[in-house]
C-alpha cells in the first residue's frame, strides 16, 4: 500500500490516488479515441475532448456526491472539496453527471455518432474502472471487510496517509472491482461483434455495472466512508444501483425494440 508515491518535500507529494486517476483517464480516452476514430471516422481530436470533458465532469459528480454523503466533514472546510488527490470520490455521482450531460450533448453533436459512441465509452469507462480502483487499492480505500482464511486477503500496513484497517486481513475489494472492469469490457466486446447495433452495449453496460456493483459491496468494510442504510443492511451504492439498472434495461429494450422497427442505426 502507498498513498503517497513520491514524497518529494514536506509541501510537495505525489499521491497514488490521484496518479491513479489520471492513467486510468489516460488509458480509457486513447482507447476511445483510437477505436471512434477508426470504426465511426469521428474525429480524433473531437473524441479526445468529449473524454476530456467526461473526466471532469465526472469528477465534479462523484466528489459533489462524496460530499452530500460526508456532509458533516466538509461543512467545516469547504475548500476541502477540492482536494480530489487525496481521495473522496463516490463513482455513481460521476456517473449520474456524466450520463445526465451525454443526454443533452451527444444529440446536439450528431458527427459524434451518438448510440454508437455512447457503446465505445461504456468500453472506455470499463477500462478506467479497471485501472482507477488500483488508485483505491494503493490509497487504502474502499476496503473490504475480514477475511482471515482466504487466501488472497490483503493486510494493510498502519499508514497516517491511509483510511484502511490496519494489520488485519480484508477482502481486497478495490481488486474485486478492476477485476469487474475488466470482464465487463471483455463481456462487451465480445457482445458488440455478435450484435453490432448501436445502444445496446451502453445499456448492457448498465445493468451488468449495476449487478457486479451490488455483490462486490457485499464484502465492502468501509460503512462510514460509502455510507450504509435501514441499519446497515444496504449500501448507498447498492441502493444507487437500482436505478442505474432498470435504466440499462430501459435503455437496452428500447434500441433493440427500435432495431427490429427501423433496422440497425
Amino acid at each position: 500500500m502507498y498513498p503517497v508515491l513520491f514524497d518529494i518535500s514536506e509541501k510537495i507529494k505525489i499521491y497514488s490516488f490521484g496518479t491513479f486517476i489520471v492513467l486510468a483517464f489516460l488509458v480509457a480516452a486513447f482507447y476511445v479515441r483510437r477505436r471512434a476514430t477508426r470504426t465511426l471516422q469521428v474525429d480524433a481530436a473531437e473524441t479526445f475532448n468529449l473524454c476530456f470533458a467526461l473526466l471532469f465532469i465526472g469528477l465534479g459528480g462523484a466528489r459533489l456526491l462524496y460530499a452530500i454523503i460526508k456532509y458533516d466533514d466538509f461543512s467545516t472546510d469547504k475548500m476541502k472539496i477540492f482536494q480530489v488527490w487525496q481521495g473522496g470520490l463516490v463513482w455513481y455521482g460521476g456517473l449520474f453527471v456524466c450520463l445526465m450531460w451525454l443526454a443533452w450533448y451527444l444529440p446536439r453533436h450528431p458527427n459524434l455518432k451518438g448510440w454508437a459512441m455512447a457503446d465505445i465509452l461504456a468500453l472506455g469507462t470499463c477500462l478506467a474502472i479497471f485501472v482507477g480502483r488500483w488508485a483505491s487499492f494503493l490509497s487504502g480505500e474502499n476496503y473490504g471487510t475480514p477475511a482471515a482464511d482466504l487466501p488472497w486477503a490483503v493486510t494493510f500496513p498502519p499508514d497516517p496517509n491511509s483510511q484502511a484497517v490496519f494489520n488485519q486481513a480484508l477482502h481486497p475489494t478495490q481488486l474485486y472491482h478492476s477485476l469487474h472492469g475488466l470482464i465487463l469490457f471483455g463481456l462487451l466486446v465480445w457482445f458488440m461483434r455478435r450484435a453490432p447495433h448501436s445502444g445496446r452495449a451502453a445499456g448492457l453496460f448498465l445493468i451488468l455495472y449495476a449487478i457486479g456493483r451490488s455483490i462486490i459491496e457485499i464484502w465492502r468494510g468501509d460503512d462510514a466512508a460509502r455510507g450504509v442504510l435501514f441499519d446497515g443492511y444496504i449500501s448507498t451504492s447498492q441502493l444507487l444501483s437500482v436505478p442505474v439498472f432498470f435504466l440499462g434495461v430501459a435503455i437496452y429494450m428500447s434500441r433493440k425494440a427500435r432495431e427490429q422497427e427501423f433496422g440497425p442505426s
